[in-house]
């Protein structure tokens, strides 16, 4: 249980410490209710009645003031997205998951390669003369992936953490236009969020006392239909899984099989999920999932790379300008203000030991290992695995930016923090404007 213990974040009470004295007690537990995930119910020598406590306090306090300015960030998402929404023409690649083509040189069309974006679209579409309409359901889900990143950073870093990390989501352009547009990424970029996370909150939950683990089935079906639906955007979330198993691995050594029963029973679930979008038909999945990499004989033909190459990919193409210039278009595209966070993140992280801590460092790796697949194949899903690598680097941002506040140096982080914030907002929203 050391290594647990060395994953929580530093200067912060455990769920079985004394806390703060008040006259009725509960300010201490409304604070431990604030820490990272393991604080609650993670080891297993804490007694039973004051992780009970906790959780009581926690289902009391569901819905609050944090939770009213969360909502209201989530509305001004969803304002923009409605208004990129309607004004903005359905794209020849939308109208191709609304109307696949028949064969037109493909393995398969797109309504085969990402069957939860075809379903979604002509879901909201039926008898409905609108354009428009086929693209709410990617809106919606834009807004549980903004819900879902609020909900972790809060429960990583507290409610400034949360609300650093719900406003780089709900002001950033890439994150608007992939949920105003009929297309797999944001959908995709949910499945892995939520693979990743809820795989991480399984394994905090297999040192808990045994009446508390009546409530993993909970988590195992979320995790199953994050696997499910991920994939089922785009076949290369699949990656998620090996990444929640690594980390379920690394935080319950001494569970470790129950862990493999627990990730091989979503996996086993998600994938039967997966498999029935597509019929159950084995052809139609291979060949989903080749398409969906880009490893069909016509989509390598006529990839630049040529298709003798795998996926696109050689060793050239890492020092392309192309390729590099396609991740710096890409934070960019987020405004200034979040590059220069970005940038005071991982300096920070650098030279203040106090960040390095589990719930900073396991964000940041999982996006560099999605930048750093983005890169290796941007003819295949390059543009997927960089788009699901934005809400990771949001939450490690908003990590290190609720260390800042914490520190001697809180009225200079804050104002620094704050400046960069509504630079953010203003760039996100300005450049809607001038549509």
């Amino acid at each position: 249980m050391e290594r647990e213990t060395n994953n929580v974040k530093p200067g912060l009470p455990h769920a079985g410490d004394g806390g703060p004295e008040t006259v009725d007690g509960s300010r201490q537990v409304e604070a431990n209710c604030q820490l990272p995930i393991a604080n609650c119910a993670s080891d297993v020598e804490r007694e039973t009645s004051n992780v009970e406590r906790c959780l009581d306090a926690r289902a009391s306090r569901r819905f609050g003031v944090a939770q009213v300015w969360a909502a209201l960030l989530l509305l001004v998402f969803c304002a923009q997205g409605l208004w990129l929404l309607l004004r903005a023409p359905l794209g020849d690649a939308e109208v191709e998951y609304l109307h696949p083509p028949e064969m037109s040189g493909r393995l398969v069309s797109p309504a085969m390669a990402s069957p939860v974006t075809t379903l979604a679209a002509r879901a909201a579409s039926v008898d409905i003369n609108l354009p428009a309409t086929s693209r709410l359901p990617f809106l919606l889900v834009g807004v549980l992936l903004g819900a879902s990143v609020w909900y972790i950073a809060r429960r990583l870093y507290g409610n400034a953490g949360g609300f650093v990390a719900l406003t780089l989501y709900a002001f950033s352009p890439s994150m608007i236009i992939c949920s105003a547009r009929v297309q797999p990424e944001i959908i995709a970029a949910w499945g892995m969020f939520g693979c990743v996370f809820t795989a991480i909150a399984v394994a905090h939950t297999l040192y808990a006392p045994h009446n508390l683990i009546r409530w993993n089935w909970k988590r195992i079906a979320l995790l199953s239909l994050a696997i499910g639906v991920g994939t089922g955007a785009h076949f290369f979330t699949v990656l998620a899984i090996l990444f929640g198993l690594a980390f379920m691995l690394y935080l319950a050594p001494g569970r470790r099989g129950t862990t493999l029963g627990i990730a091989a029973a979503s996996t086993a679930i998600g994938l039967a999920i997966f498999a029935a979008m597509h019929g159950f038909r084995m052809s139609a999945i291979l060949a989903s999932a080749r398409d969906a990499g880009g490893f069909s004989p016509a989509a390598l033909a006529s990839s630049p790379a040529g298709p003798s190459h795998f996926g696109g990919f050689t060793l050239r193409m890492l020092a392309a300008p192309s390729v590099w210039r396609m991740l710096g278009v890409l934070l960019l595209h987020n405004s200034p203000g979040f590059v220069l966070l970005l940038a005071l993140s991982v300096v920070t992280l650098a030279v203040w030991r106090r960040t390095r801590f589990f719930g900073n460092l396991a964000p940041l790796l999982i996006a560099a290992a999605l930048i750093g697949l983005g890169l290796v194949f941007p003819y295949a899903a390059g543009f997927t695995f960089v788009m699901s690598a934005l809400p990771f680097l949001f939450v490690f941002t908003a990590g290190v930016c609720a260390d800042l506040l914490e520190s001697r140096r809180a009225p200079l982080a804050l104002g620094i923090i704050s400046g960069a914030l509504v630079m953010h907002a203003y760039f996100s929203i300005s450049g809607l404007w001038r549509l």
